[in-house]
């Protein structure tokens, strides 16, 4: 397939059909280290396909659906290859593909998922790009969607070694954003000790807001957060616009849209 698509491509729609007629219940896939190597590089050929980003989506859905229909017979094959693909959409950033994943998945298989998996893929379900998301109650009454504005919600923590190297990071890219006045930050911190708490967010500048609750925060358990940082790009009647992997994606995001 990296040979399709380097010199062949005209070999690429048969490439995808041959995909889409393979039995992966095959035994010998099992064993032979082809199977991982095998759906791997059709995804990748389809992302280097040379088509626009909605139609590498669909063929990459389409696909899916396939291997996920191809494998449901053997509950265990589909649970694995399925959480694998998952961690593969994600690392390359195909958030669209993953969230097709997740309500295929979520649907029609959800009893073949372990918890930390399900609880990932329910995020994509209900925190779905361009659904709304839920509301936060903050400080003094007010609520996230009190701020009118684009939001990048955050989710962090001071105990949390790599919050305060994204935090240094956010303070980079904060006075940048404030310029162009279309996006505002909201921190919400996950941490109990207020002194630790406070001790980290008051020399930053934007909008920090904590319960001291831990991971029992209420606007944590409605975000699906298991980890830290996490980050949601959301408009100003809260529609979900991004589910950014880091900031840097946020930063693309407010140079080329604001």
């Amino acid at each position: 397939m990296p040979a399709i698509v380097r010199k062949e491509t005209q070999r690429i729609p048969e490439a995808i059909q041959q995909f889409r007629t393979t039995d992966f219940n095959h035994p010998n896939f099992k064993t032979s280290g082809l199977f991982r190597e095998l759906i791997e590089g059709h995804y990748l050929l389809l992302e280097n396909m040379g088509q626009s980003l909605d139609s590498v989506y669909a063929q990459m859905n389409v696909s899916t659906s396939y291997l996920v229909n191809n494998l449901k017979e053997d509950p265990p094959l589909l649970k694995n290859t399925s959480k694998e693909l998952f961690t593969y959409f994600e690392k390359r950033s195909l958030f669209k593909v993953a969230a097709h994943l997740s309500a295929t998945l979520i649907q029609d298989h959800q009893d073949i998922l372990d918890d930390a998996i399900r609880s990932k893929m329910e995020r994509y379900v209900t925190l779905k790009v361009g659904k709304t998301a839920p509301n936060v109650q903050l400080a003094d009454g007010k609520t996230l969607k009190d701020i009118n504005n684009n939001i990048l919600l955050v989710f962090g923590s001071a105990e949390c070694p790599h919050c305060t190297e994204a935090n240094k990071k956010l303070l980079a890219f904060y006075p940048q954003w404030q310029e162009k006045g279309n996006i505002e930050v909201v921190y919400i911190s996950i941490d109990t000790n207020k002194a630790l708490y406070t001790e980290e967010y008051s020399q930053y500048p934007w909008q920090t807001y904590c319960n001291y609750k831990g991971w029992d925060t209420q606007a944590a358990k409605d975000y699906f957060v298991d980890a830290t940082p996490s980050y949601f790009l959301l408009d100003k009647d809260l529609k979900i616009l991004m589910h950014p992997r880091n900031l840097e994606h946020v930063n693309t995001w407010v140079d080329y849209r604001l």
